[in-house]
């Protein structure tokens, strides 16, 4: 078997049916009214929610390539998303502590 039927098929599946998940989930929500995307607060948690389902498969893509082989593209990748991780939880603290 390839690298591919062991290590992106999976991964694939995985994120492609963890998305729809999600998806029909949000839109579950969303048809109830317990979620009202115009509300700032609301808003906020759905970033937040869409931004750790992303963060979550890019750490896992680049875990994945760090198995196959590919250890620079693995940690420019995880660099990545840790910075952009904190950077945006700087954010995010400074604006609770101030009050907005």
């Amino acid at each position: 078997m390839s690298y591919f039927s062991h290590s992106w098929l999976p991964y694939i599946y995985q994120y492609g049916l963890g998305a729809l998940v999600f998806a029909i989930g949000l839109w579950i929500t969303l048809r109830s009214g317990s979620f009202t995307p115009s509300l700032p607060r609301h808003r906020k948690w759905l970033v937040v929610l869409l931004l750790g389902f992303v963060w979550y498969l890019v750490l896992h893509g680049a875990l994945t390539l760090a198995a196959l082989g590919h250890e620079r593209t693995a940690l420019i990748g995880a660099v990545a998303v840790m910075a952009v991780s904190a950077v945006l939880s700087l954010v995010w603290t400074r604006r609770v502590r101030g009050g907005a």
